[in-house]
């Protein structure tokens, strides 16, 4: 499937929840899929970006993160279903975020972007979908920050969505995840080239290489760093020093692609909007809150996941199926993969999602 990325302007300002306009937002997505069919969105994860499936062009060695999840025959069928995915608002990749121009003043936003929530992004989405005459979302679905977006969807708009599938997961963000969070927008404040947010073009380099180091033994589980780096290297005189080199090829020999392009505002911009997910606000309780999502709900958690562990799906979909029972299921995966087994793990999540679907 070969996909070229789309960008509108929508006609209307987004005002966030602290009351701060921004005019003249624009998006950037992507689209695939019958156009008369059933509307579903898929969320992205936090750093990732819009390119769920497909590829752009015949040369490109790699498909989109969810491909076989989405496309001709598969469990999203683009035969079937509208498919939509669009960077979040605060993003890197094409949507509004720090990166952009401020009509205002003609310059980036850089810090001055306004603070957003995980409901703005939400609302932003809703927004975005209207402007598209879409009026109801068979399925939203998505990993991570895309899993949150689609249980905060389902809470506030719940005639709006009629499935969702959420792929590693909580109801709020759990202790963890906002320990990591915090290392990496400290990592960035504290990068002498970071300059208070208006660095220049090629500086602030320094912490992203620390924090996407950091990431790959956080959001890796340690069964998958030993079978990749020490397994293969068989006992002997040199055996150790071997397995040194691999560890630290696996942290520093895709460095330069991992960080390339990418923007430390919109790192702080996102990470504090995900940080403040928790589906009781605006409401007496986080089980009221949790509660206000009507539609069926599937739970995916990875058994090695560090950020979203299985018992954070658990207590969420306990909450969901008190008030009605079999509302909710949970599944948990089998993985080395850790947190990123939300996309590694694509084919087992596409099995579980087709049962859950039918």
């Amino acid at each position: 499937m070969i996909i070229s990325p789309k960008k509108i302007t929508l006609t209307k300002p987004f005002v966030t929840q602290s009351g701060e306009v921004i005019e003249s937002p624009e998006v950037c997505y992507e689209e695939y899929g019958n156009q008369e069919g059933p509307v579903i969105y898929i969320a992205h994860g936090g750093l990732s970006n819009a390119h769920a499936a497909g590829k752009y062009s015949q040369c490109d060695l790699e498909s989109g993160w969810w491909d076989p999840i989405i496309g001709s025959g598969k469990v999203i069928d683009t035969d079937k279903f509208r498919v939509i995915c669009a960077n979040s608002l605060g993003s890197m990749f094409g949507t509004t975020g720090p990166i952009s121009i401020n009509p205002e003043t003609g310059k980036k936003y850089g810090p001055q972007f306004p603070e957003i929530s995980l409901i703005d992004m939400v609302c932003f989405i809703k927004l975005f979908l209207e402007q598209l005459g879409v009026e109801k979302l068979h399925l939203m679905a998505g990993p991570s920050m895309g899993s949150l977006q689609s249980l905060q969807m389902a809470a506030l708009f719940p005639d709006f969505v009629e499935n969702v599938v959420a792929v590693a997961t909580a109801g709020r963000m759990p202790p963890s995840g906002l320990t990591m969070h915090h290392f990496m927008m400290n990592a960035v404040r504290m990068d002498p080239e970071y300059k208070g947010g208006w660095y220049e073009e090629g500086e602030a380099r320094h912490s992203l290489r620390i924090i996407h180091q950091v990431a790959k033994l956080y959001y890796t589980h340690e069964k998958c760093i030993k079978t990749l780096c020490w397994d293969s290297v068989e006992d002997g005189e040199e055996s150790q020093q071997k397995r040194n080199k691999n560890i630290s090829n696996y942290l520093l020999s895709t460095l330069d692609d991992d960080i390339a392009g990418r923007d430390p505002n919109s790192y702080i911009t996102l990470t504090t909007a995900v940080n403040g997910f928790d589906l009781g606000i605006g409401t007496a309780s986080y089980e009221e809150g949790a509660r206000r999502i009507k539609c069926p709900v599937m739970l995916i958690n990875i058994d090695t996941d560090c950020e979203f562990a299985p018992q954070w799906a658990h207590e969420l979909g306990d909450v969901i199926n008190q008030a009605n029972p079999g509302q909710c299921r949970v599944e948990i995966i089998k993985s080395e993969w850790g947190h990123l087994g939300c996309l590694r793990e694509a084919d087992t999540i596409a099995d579980l999602m087709q049962d859950f679907l039918g």
